[in-house]
């Protein structure tokens, strides 16, 4: 879940549970019964919670007969009973227990000419009510309740509803909040798409849309939706654009290039000897704009959904291939290649030849910066994922160099990045080999990432998909 879905969730069921709550508790203080009078209901300085508790009673038992009257006393809570008393016509009460002293001196009071009485006895207020039932049968009912200068005074109505609500209120909040839950789920659905396409186009998939999800809504999520279709698919095309440019450009680049070149060659062979030195500069910077000519044209612009696997490669086999390669280039440095890996093989599916150029990229890195007498380990190794299409091969090919700042870790895939002390021609390539090997490795549905060894160096790993998870 993400803060916001909480957020809207946690937010929405508080406001909706104190609008029950509060709802339920005015109604419960502002409830009048039909024969009490406004005024002297909100304003009476005598006013007693056993007044309200006789008002609430007689509303409620008018429209009952006695042995419905019965079964709701009796249902009620026994702690509540002792605050009132409901006598028939005989002058016992109908649960049949004894009345107090009080109770007994108000009962001859309350008549048809004069239905409403109160008597106060100590700390005591006793309020009662002469009333016809539905059957035709006449009761009179009585309340009781400490007054305000007893310490031990408690408030009946402010208990019974405690008592009689809780339930309510607590499916109320209940109900409340799984509806808080789906409307919450609703509307932070909406921006965790945009939030997953934003990051996807951050990782440099242009290819992400959001609309689909849309489909059938009318609001600003929607409208937001196609605008940001709108701006990854103008995004898309106008990188698409620049590469294939930037490809037009290097390869009518090569034409001219290559007619310098054997016209160096010519001026080299009839050369006296005077310009030799500054035929060589000329020639160095012609082998360099080649090169970076040549890296362009290798920078992959497919699409990873018009990328076709027709291929299998063995890891395991290109590893032992690469250190038979550069093992004459190592031994210039005196530098070990060391391969560790416990597979026979590890296939994954690939296109022609790229991830060969992948890992002599990484491996002539790493040659290059590592330091001499010192070892390259090439690790091999099986990752099992959660699913059987999550499963991995990996290969890390760490060096024993520099390393590089970990603020430039990712920037080193990056076109034309070199960190700072590599901004040479001499020192390092043209910031174009990891290029090639990240793009490589995506539309192989793969990860490539590098890492400072603990002990110095530099780590980069490449993670492809199993040819049987592979989709």
């Amino acid at each position: 879940m993400t803060r916001l879905y909480l957020k809207v969730f946690f937010t929405f069921w508080l406001i909706t549970a104190m609008i029950i709550v509060a709802t339920n508790v005015l109604v419960h203080w502002f409830d009048l019964a039909p024969d009490c009078n406004l005024n002297s209901y909100r304003y009476d300085k005598d006013y007693a919670p056993a007044r309200r508790l006789l008002f609430q009673m007689v509303g409620s038992a008018i429209n009952r007969n006695k042995e419905e009257l019965i079964d709701d006393m009796k249902a009620m809570p026994r702690w509540s009973t002792r605050y009132f008393y409901i006598v028939d016509g005989e002058g016992e009460d109908l649960l049949d227990r004894p009345l107090p002293e009080g109770v007994r001196e108000l009962l001859p009071e309350l008549t048809s000419i004069k239905p409403y009485g109160r008597h106060i006895e100590g700390h005591q207020k006793i309020y009662g009510r002469y009333m016809s039932l539905n059957d035709g049968q006449r009761i009179k009912v009585v309340t009781v309740s400490s007054t305000k200068d007893d310490p031990s005074e408690a408030d009946i109505m402010r208990q019974l509803f405690i008592s009689n609500i809780w339930p309510l209120l607590l499916m109320s909040i209940l109900i409340c909040g799984v509806a808080c839950f789906f409307l919450a789920r609703h509307f932070s659905r909406s921006v965790a798409t945009l939030q997953k396409a934003t990051k996807q186009i951050a990782n440099g998939d242009l290819s992400v849309r959001v609309s689909s999800h849309f489909a059938g809504r009318r609001d600003e999520i929607a409208s937001l939706g196609r605008d940001f279709d709108h701006m990854t698919e103008r995004l898309e095309k106008a990188m698409l654009e620049q590469k294939r440019l930037i490809k037009d450009v290097s390869h009518e680049l090569r034409s001219p290039l290559a007619r310098l070149q054997v016209a160096l060659g010519i001026a080299q062979q009839r050369s006296d000897g005077q310009v030799d030195k500054e035929l060589d500069r000329i020639k160095k910077a012609a082998d360099y704009l080649g090169d970076v000519i040549s890296d362009i044209l290798a920078l992959p612009v497919h699409d990873a959904g018009g990328w076709e696997l027709n291929d299998t490669l063995d890891l395991r086999a290109l590893m032992e291939t690469l250190m038979d390669n550069y093992r004459v280039d190592a031994e210039r440095k005196d530098v070990t290649l060391k391969l560790v890996t416990s597979l026979d093989e590890a296939l994954v599916s690939t296109h022609g030849n790229m991830l060969v150029g992948v890992f002599e990229n990484v491996l002539r890195n790493a040659l290059h910066y590592t330091y001499p007498s010192t070892t390259i380990r090439l690790v091999l190794e099986r990752r099992e994922g959660q699913k059987p299409e999550d499963t991995r091969y990996c290969v890390k090919i760490c060096d024993e160099g520099p390393g590089v700042p970990p603020e430039s870790l990712s920037d080193i895939f990056q076109p034309f990045y070199r960190t700072d002390e590599d901004r040479n021609r001499e020192s390092g390539g043209y910031g174009l080999g990891l290029a090639i090997a990240q793009r490589s490795v995506a539309l192989h549905q793969g990860t490539i990432q590098a890492s400072n060894r603990q002990g110095g160096g530099l780590c980069v790993e490449v993670c492809l998909p199993t040819e049987n998870s592979q989709g």
